[in-house]
């Protein structure tokens, strides 16, 4: 891992977070373009080997941010630590970002349309790329959740509904019911919309200029910023404790940031991040930047909560964090092409890294019923006497790594499922030939 070789991204293999395809061997999920009938990436891609590594380092504080109340009940470290709705607009740019790579052709302005000539297959194919692993943990743990919300008096056909928008992705239209049972599933339901899209993004936004690009990416973050300002002045502009106290109106956040419509925004973003470096001339890739500096502005964006401005994660992550994010994308792309690469790209690049990020799919899936398991009160007491202690929160992530090693190498690499799932998007793509496309 980490040598100059091409990047060999297969069209699905963007489909999910930690799911690219690694620098030595296509991941997994990949391997699902091949057994479903889409064309091999051929060896000579532009090569971008640290995507693995930028998953691992945001689902790290993802998981953080989400389990940290289960660790610690300082305020402070909540206020900085639980801004996980700011982080998951990364992963949006990044699966736009290697969408593209994917996709289109390096150097010319338009689309690679072996990948895009059947847009039913391409849709399918990515859905089949993460859907075996949400079914298979969504039916384990549906116990779990069947009880919990028995537990708290929930009407059956309330239930039976919630359980059908889990396993149907449809939960993220629905702003009561968006983080249901698994709550990062709302991501795979964002993410879904964003895949039938992206056929048609993926070419227009192929055949645009770099002038064209520029003016895309900041109409995008214009469009997804005003949103935020909406939000935030029918909410509020800033977090205050939104760490520890329940926020205004719940369901316009639910709207603002998990909505399907502005996750494709951010996944358009980093189409046209990359889409910039595709065409870079040998002046522009001379003038490459360090990533690092990108990385940090990102990243400090977080430290807002800790100032007087404070502003709401809605505001800081469409203003802020996935512009710089998707910057740091680019530099990291065009620092990947060079022959001394800075250190962070070798960090990400290195094997440990890389390894680890191949666990990142598992890991956004198992932690929160993990979670559940051991710290939510009504299923711990049950079955432990008591929820865990905080002294205990690192055996909760020890549990969370091992698990998504054994079921990366055990599921997610299976060649049965793997199998299954090409089978199952080849035959539902020929069942909706004709969905994508202006044909009768």
């Amino acid at each position: 891992a980490g040598g100059p070789v091409a990047e060999r991204v297969p069209a699905t293999a963007a489909a999910v977070p930690g799911g690219q395809a690694s620098v030595a061997k296509a991941s997994p999920t990949a391997a699902v373009a091949t057994r479903s009938g889409l064309a091999a990436e051929p060896e000579t891609r532009r090569r971008m080997d640290c995507i693995n590594g930028c998953c691992f380092a945001l689902v790290v504080p993802i998981i953080l941010a989400h389990s940290a109340r289960f660790g610690t009940k300082n305020k402070a470290i909540l206020r900085l630590v639980t801004q996980e709705n700011v982080l998951v607009g990364a992963f949006f740019a990044i699966l736009g970002y290697v969408a593209a790579i994917s996709s289109t052709k390096v150097g010319e302005r338009r689309a690679d349309e072996r990948k895009l000539a059947k847009p039913e297959l391409f849709f399918w194919s990515r859905v089949f790329s993460y859907y075996p692993l949400h079914f298979i943990v969504s039916t384990v743990f549906a116990p779990m959740f069947v009880a919990v919300e028995r537990s708290y008096g929930t009407p059956l056909k309330t239930t039976i509904f919630r359980a059908f928008l889990n396993f149907s992705l449809l939960q993220a239209w629905f702003p009561k019911q968006a983080q249901v049972w698994n709550q990062p599933a709302w991501f795979l339901s964002s993410l879904t919309f964003s895949n039938l899209a992206m056929p048609l993004v993926i070419s227009r936004t192929a055949a645009l200029s770099k002038v064209g690009l520029r003016k895309l990416f900041y109409a995008l973050t214009g469009v997804s910023v005003l949103q935020k300002l909406s939000y935030s002045q029918t909410a509020r502009f800033r977090s205050r404790n939104i760490a520890t106290t329940d926020r205004q109106y719940p369901l316009i956040w639910n709207m603002t940031r998990l909505h399907p419509f502005w996750s494709l925004l951010e996944m358009t973003t980093g189409i046209a991040a990359a889409r910039d470096v595709m065409l870079d001339t040998e002046a522009d890739r001379r003038q490459r930047q360090n990533p690092l500096v990108y990385f940090a502005a990102a990243h400090s964006a977080l430290l807002l909560r800790a100032t007087p401005w404070d502003f709401n994660d809605g505001i800081v992550r469409s203003a802020l964090f996935v512009p710089l994010y998707a910057k740091f994308l680019a530099a990291l792309h065009r620092d990947c092409q060079s022959d001394s690469p800075h250190i962070l790209t070798r960090v990400l690049r290195s094997a440990p890294i890389s390894g680890l990020g191949s666990l990142t799919f598992s890991m956004f899936l198992l932690h929160a019923p993990i979670g559940q398991l051991l710290y939510k009160k009504s299923v711990a007491t049950r079955l432990w006497g008591r929820p865990l202690p905080r002294s205990a929160f690192p055996a909760y992530l020890l549990a969370v790594l091992v698990s998504s090693f054994l079921v990366s190498e055990h599921i997610v690499k299976s060649d049965f499922v793997q199998r299954s799932a090409g089978a199952a998007a080849r035959w539902l793509a020929s069942r909706t030939e004709g969905m994508l496309q202006d044909r009768v």
